[in-house]
């Protein structure tokens, strides 16, 4: 298992802990700042193995989408031939637009059921492994009969894709590090300030959030005193104007 680095960073505006692997290299872990050290010690040795372990299986189905033959598809001309090809293997379903998408994190897939429009994030396919890209276009394609994920909708997908589930875990794994290597493009190198893995301790609580913090302090505001000579300092306006006109 490659060894991956910790960057820790502290907040005084965060009330919960959280962590990611950015890069393929480094676990970035957030914590509140006003936590003791011990609490602090304590998460980041779980999130730390839990990341290894989540970085551990995902490598394992990198490896397993290596094994298979890939697909390029730049343009929405190729993607819409390729899903067509598809369809008509399979469900054979009406199709409206077929496009490519830019979905990072949240849909490597989807489908507007009202325009029968559908999209593929484009970090899906470049060199993807065909198996589990061919599974992707079938997911979404049974999504034309079923709008939810229920057993029928499993039902539909396992009828053309037997190992559905495998395939899901290495699209998945193969988009994330497609993204992954788009941002390291994008971004300066990570690097620096980075600290050694702590060990793992098991933490007693359940849950990272800390004590509600106390609401500021709000001065009340200053209200200056109008002068004594002033006879219509705080006198609604209607009144002001009577006494005006009675001191003339």
């Amino acid at each position: 298992m490659q060894a991956l680095h910790v960057l820790i960073e502290e907040s005084r505006k965060l009330r919960r802990a959280s962590a990611c692997i950015r890069d393929g290299k480094t676990i970035h872990i957030k914590l509140p700042r006003h936590w003791s050290k011990d609490l602090k010690h304590s998460v980041t040795a779980e999130l730390v193995e839990r990341l290894q372990k989540k970085d551990a299986k995902e490598r394992y189905l990198l490896e397993q989408a290596a094994q298979q033959p890939t697909v390029t598809i730049s343009t929405n001309a190729e993607l819409e031939t390729w899903v067509q090809q598809i369809n008509q293997e399979t469900f054979r379903v009406k199709l409206g637009k077929v496009q490519i998408g830019y979905a990072k994190y949240n849909h490597l897939a989807q489908v507007n059921l009202r325009t029968k429009t559908m999209t593929v994030s484009r970090y899906c396919l470049n060199q993807a492994p065909q198996e589990a890209l061919r599974y992707l276009i079938i997911h979404e394609l049974a999504h034309y009969f079923e709008s939810g994920h229920g057993p029928r909708f499993w039902a539909l997908v396992g009828q053309h894709v037997p190992d559905y589930r495998l395939q899901s875990k290495i699209m998945k794994a193969f988009h994330h590090q497609a993204v992954i290597h788009e941002e390291k493009k994008q971004a300066p190198s990570a690097g620096q300030g980075l600290e050694p893995a702590l060990p793992a301790t098991p933490i007693k609580k359940a849950g990272y959030s800390s004590k509600p913090s106390r609401p500021p302090i709000t001065k009340p505001a200053v209200v200056t005193p109008s002068p004594k000579n002033d006879k219509t300092g705080l006198i609604p306006g209607f009144i002001k104007q009577l006494l005006l006109w009675g001191e003339r």
